[in-house]
């Protein structure tokens, strides 16, 4: 790793949960990353954030990173005066990080739903893309995709470091069976049931920000 790395895991994080935290810890112990950057959304195109900003989705996933050294929170995306396309902000690393290996890490929801993503055909030009299982039932690949995971695949995650981009490697690095919007659901509903629930999902200095801000209800 003589060039710079760059891992990055984006999101709303509306709010960020453990969910978030034990993924970006263990693909970045699975692929050797020293670090993992959570990058919240500027304005993210297709999905509502709640009434809840950037500086609350900043905040909030700041103290949930805060106690782990290997963990960080990115601003990258939010320097950019637009929407939040992935491949506007790789091209704005890429800009300022010639040589750098930089690695993007996403969901296998998200893996599936590419060939809808703006621009997404020049995503390996930019970075690598690095994916995270999750159990599911039967799935659809898009035929383009099967073409491009034939040409880009690595088995080895060391190759993320030979070169700035351009390959594709599929994590055993599972999801949890967690999400933002069931996190939100249970907040407005502010119920004593699930209260625990939120204690196991949420870390306390997060639950305590959301709650002293007021936000989700």
């Amino acid at each position: 790793m003589s060039e710079p790395v760059i891992c990055l895991l984006g999101g709303t994080f509306n709010p960020p949960h453990q969910g978030h935290i034990k993924a970006a810890l263990d693909v970045a112990g699975e692929i050797h990353a020293p670090s993992v950057g959570l990058m919240p959304c500027r304005m993210p195109p297709h999905k509502e954030t709640d009434g809840v900003g950037e500086k609350h989705r900043v905040e909030m996933t700041r103290r949930a990173t805060a106690s782990h050294s290997t963990l960080y929170t990115e601003l990258a995306e939010l320097s950019l005066d637009e929407p939040s396309y992935t491949v506007k902000t790789l091209q704005y690393l890429r800009r300022n990080n010639h040589k750098a290996s930089i690695i993007f890490v996403m969901g296998e929801d998200s893996w599936l739903s590419l060939t809808s993503w703006f621009e997404w055909r020049q995503l390996l030009d930019l970075a690598h893309i690095v994916v995270m299982r999750r159990e599911t039932t039967e799935k659809k690949v898009p035929a383009a995709l099967v073409k491009i995971k034939s040409d880009h695949k690595i088995c080895d995650p060391a190759k993320l470091y030979q070169q700035p981009a351009g390959f594709i490697y599929f994590a055993e690095t599972q999801l949890q069976p967690i999400s933002s919007s069931q996190l939100r659901d249970a907040l407005r509903q502010q119920s004593s049931s699930r209260s625990s629930w939120l204690d196991d999902w949420l870390q306390p200095s997060v639950l305590h920000y959301i709650r002293e801000n007021r936000l989700y209800v």
